[in-house]
C-alpha cells in the first residue's frame, strides 16, 4: 500500500500534539531486530502511522499493521506517548528512512534512519584459488568480499613471514601485511611458496578469510655436505644428501656398480621433508670390501633432474698399544771402568712397557755372554736392576779401544731407546 498521508480524525483534541524529540537513528545487523521509537506529547485522540519513505509504504495505522508481514509489529507505552516499530529478521531492503506521522491538520511527522549492516563474506567466484607458477614468474592474487559497510581486505602469510612484493631497484620490497583487493608479486621465488590469507572485515563480526596456496615450481638442486666419508670394514655408515625441488621429486640412491638401492637388511633409506626441502639418507650396514666406492643420490621432477656424489672410503679402525701390568726394563751393558759409561748405565735403566717386535734386535747382539745368561734367567727376558749382580770374568779389553767401544754402544742404545719412546708415546 502506498500512502502520502492519512485522513485526520473528525474529533480534534483541544491541545495540539507535538514530537518530544527526533526519532533516533538505528543501526542493526542483517538478521537481527531493529526498533524505531517515536515520542509524542499530547497525542490525545489523534492517530499515529509508520511509513517507509523510499517506497512510500504505509506500514501501520495506530496499533494495526497494514501489510501482512509477520516481521512487523507496533507497540506503545507510557499512555500513548512512545510508539515503537519493531522489524524482526532484518533484510538489506529494510535499510532507509522511516516516518512517524500524526494525522493533525496539517499532518506533522518525524523521520529516522535505519541502517542495516552486513558482515563481510568472500565472493568465491571472483576470488583467486590455489595457484602454481614457475620460479621468477609474476603473480597476482585477488580477494573479493561483500558486506556493508564495504569490507577492508588485508593480506598476510599464514606462517607470518614477510611477503615479497618483488625487486624495487637494487633492493627487495617486503611487507608483513598488504591492504587491498589485489596482492601483486612481480618475481616469486621458492621462499615465497606457501599459504596466503586474505582477511575481510568491516567492523561487523565475524571477519572472514580465504586461504590461497601458492606453489612455486623449480628444478631440483642438490647439496652434499660430506663428499668423502670414511668408515671401517664391518661397521655401519650413513651417507646424506640435501636437496630442494618443487614439485616433489622422485629420489633414489645408486650404488657404485650402477644398481638402484632399495630398502632391505643391508640398506636403510630415509627421507625428511620440510616444504620444498628434503634430506636424503642412506645407511649401509656391516660394510664389506665391495661396499666402498662412489655413491650417487638422484632427484628428478617435471622440470629437470640433478645428481650428487659421495665417495665411501675404507679407513683402518683406531688401534691402541696394550699396557703391561708389570714394570719392564731394558738394560744396556757398558764397561764399569768408564765413569761416563757408569753414568749412562744409571740413566738408561728405566721401564718403558712392552717393546715393539725387532725394536731391540741390534741391541741384543751387543750383550755379553754373561748378560745374556742374566737375561735368560729372568721371566720374559727382562732384567731386574734391583737384584744383585754376580761377578764374572770380563773379556780382556784394550784400554782405548774398549772405551771407544763402550761409548759407541751407549750412543747407539740411547738413540734406539729415544726412537722407541717417541713411537710408544705416539701410539699410546
Amino acid at each position: 500500500m502506498v500512502c502520502r498521508g492519512f485522513a485526520s480524525t473528525s474529533a480534534q483534541s483541544s491541545k495540539r500534539p507535538s514530537f518530544a524529540e527526533p526519532i533516533p537513528n538505528v543501526t542493526a545487523a542483517v538478521g537481527r531486530e531493529a526498533v524505531l521509537q517515536c515520542t509524542i506529547n499530547d497525542l490525545g485522540t489523534f492517530k499515529v502511522a509508520w511509513i517507509k519513505m523510499d517506497t512510500e509504504t504505509l506500514l501501520s495505522y495506530h496499533t494495526h499493521v497494514i501489510p501482512r508481514d509477520s516481521r512487523l509489529k507496533v507497540t506503545n507505552s507510557n499512555s500513548d506517548r512512545q510508539w515503537f516499530l519493531h522489524i524482526k529478521n532484518l533484510e538489506v531492503s529494510d535499510r532507509g528512512f522511516y516516518m512517524c506521522q500524526i494525522n493533525t491538520e496539517p499532518m506533522i511527522s518525524e523521520e529516522g534512519y535505519l541502517d542495516v549492516t552486513v558482515p563481510p563474506s568472500i565472493v568465491e567466484e571472483e576470488t583467486s584459488t590455489d595457484i602454481t607458477v614457475d620460479e621468477r614468474s609474476k603473480v597476482s592474487l585477488r580477494c573479493k568480499a561483500d558486506g556493508y559497510p564495504t569490507p577492508t581486505i588485508i593480506w598476510r602469510r599464514e606462517d607470518n613471514k614477510e611477503i615479497n612484493l618483488g625487486p624495487m631497484g637494487a633492493q627487495k620490497s617486503t611487507v608483513l601485511r598488504m591492504e587491498g583487493e589485489y596482492l601483486n608479486m612481480t618475481q616469486v621465488v621458492r621462499e615465497d611458496m606457501g599459504a596466503y590469507l586474505c582477511i575481510a572485515s568491516n567492523g561487523i563480526p565475524p571477519s572472514v578469510s580465504k586461504r590461497i596456496l601458492l606453489q612455486v615450481n623449480f628444478q631440483p638442486k642438490i647439496r652434499v655436505n660430506n663428499q668423502m666419508v670414511g668408515a671401517a670394514n664391518g661397521s655401519d655408515v650413513v651417507l646424506g644428501c640435501r636437496l630442494e625441488a618443487s614439485p616433489r621429486p622422485l629420489t633414489s640412491w645408486i650404488r657404485n656398480d650402477g644398481v638402484i638401492i632399495l630398502n632391505n637388511k643391508k640398506y636403510e633409506l630415509t627421507e625428511e621433508a620440510d616444504s620444498y626441502r628434503i634430506t636424503m639418507q642412506l645407511k649401509i650396514k656391516n660394510l664389506e670390501e665391495k661396499d666402498f666406492g662412489p655413491y650417487k643420490c638422484v632427484a628428478k621432477n617435471t622440470l629437470g633432474d640433478k645428481e650428487g656424489f659421495v665417495r665411501l672410503i675404507e679407513i683402518s679402525p683406531p688401534t691402541s698399544v696394550p699396557h703391561s701390568t708389570q714394570s719392564q726394563e731394558f738394560y744396556v751393558p757398558v764397561h764399569k771402568g768408564s765413569s761416563d759409561a757408569s753414568k749412562n748405565d744409571s740413566h738408561m735403566k728405566k721401564g718403558y712397557g712392552i717393546p715393539a717386535p725387532n725394536s731391540l734386535r741390534d741391541e741384543t747382539q751387543s750383550l755379553s755372554s754373561e748378560e745374556k745368561q742374566m737375561s735368560s734367567s729372568k721371566d720374559g727376558g727382562v732384567l731386574d736392576s734391583d737384584k744383585p749382580k754376580q761377578k764374572t770374568n770380563q773379556h780382556p779389553v784394550q784400554g782405548s779401544q774398549t772405551d771407544s767401544s763402550g761409548s759407541c754402544q751407549t750412543s747407539i742404545s740411547t738413540h734406539v731407546l729415544l726412537v722407541f719412546i717417541l713411537a710408544f708415546l705416539m701410539f699410546d
